[in-house]
């Protein structure tokens, strides 16, 4: 069911109403609420599984390109 927005015309009163048709929404003051039309909800799905892909960053990318960790003997590695 999709998700509505409703605003009173007397008290200016916002919500969020799950309808499963339009159907006339009223307010706590009693007055009828109007449809308020919103944006829909930006989706963007990339890659496998929903993530960006890094397939071209992981071809590209070598073993000589990545920092060189240096061993401290003084500190202590858990």
């Amino acid at each position: 069911m999709p998700l509505y927005d409703f605003r009173c015309s007397d008290c200016g009163n916002e919500t969020e109403v799950l309808l499963n048709r339009m159907t006339e929404v009223s307010c706590e003051c009693g007055s009828s609420m109007e449809h308020r039309f919103s944006a829909p909800p930006m989706i963007k799905i990339t890659g496998e599984g929903g993530y960006p892909s890094r397939r071209k960053q992981v071809r590209n990318t070598t073993f000589r390109d990545h920092p060189q960790l240096e061993h401290d003997p003084k500190r202590v590695y858990f």
